[in-house]
């Protein structure tokens, strides 16, 4: 975990200084980016250890889905395993730590058929904030960080098994900087539901 752990506080810190302006860090912002590279790297987690036949994978499929504007998403069992399922997935890590806290966990169930339920639909990729509070960014807008944000990563973590992990980690670390400040339930719901929309989104080969 050394390595994994040396990426994420490179993500976190690269992260935050991408996103602070004049008015400093938007913590529900942070979320939402961290929570959408999570799903991205999921995606590829999937994706690589279905093609490398790693054991944890085994029948384990993804679908695809079409909408009837004529765009494509991916979902299945394969993604939800470094996602939601194994011991050191995106939720496990996030809410693991969320919980330690003495917050109270979001429904998982509740955010995974929210997330289906809106695929091709104009609350695709919205994550639900606090009341009175709004994103200025989409998760789909931070994908454009996943390729310049790798060049940091695999030199400390080049396993694609590695990725969902190094960002749940970079989580904990947002979630640890707000000492407490903010709603770790809902800011848990932002990086979930982030991640549950980037992780049905193809990646061209």
């Amino acid at each position: 975990m050394v390595g994994n752990k040396l990426a994420a506080g490179e993500v976190l810190q690269r992260v935050l200084a991408t996103l602070k302006d004049e008015r400093g860090v938007q913590v529900e912002n942070v979320a939402t980016a961290l929570g959408a590279l999570s799903g991205r790297a999921c995606h590829l987690a999937a994706r690589d250890g279905r093609a490398s036949r790693r054991p944890e994978y085994a029948g384990r499929d993804d679908l695809q889905v079409g909408t009837s504007d004529g765009r494509t998403f991916v979902m299945g069992p394969a993604i939800s395993w470094p996602l939601l399922e194994s011991p050191h997935s995106v939720w496990s890590l996030v809410a693991g730590y969320a919980q330690s806290q003495g917050a109270p966990l979001p429904d998982v169930h509740e955010l995974v058929r929210h997330s289906a339920a809106t695929v091709g639909g104009p609350e695709f990729g919205r994550p639900r904030y606090a009341p009175r509070t709004a994103p200025t960014a989409l998760p789909i807008d931070h994908l454009g960080a996943w390729e310049p944000m790798l060049a940091h990563i695999v030199p400390l973590a080049p396993d694609p098994q590695q990725w969902p992990v190094v960002y749940g980690l970079a989580v904990q670390g947002l979630f640890q900087m707000t000492g407490g400040q903010f709603d770790l339930t809902v800011l848990t719901r932002v990086v979930m539901d982030s991640a549950l929309a980037t992780s049905k989104i193809p990646v061209a080969s």
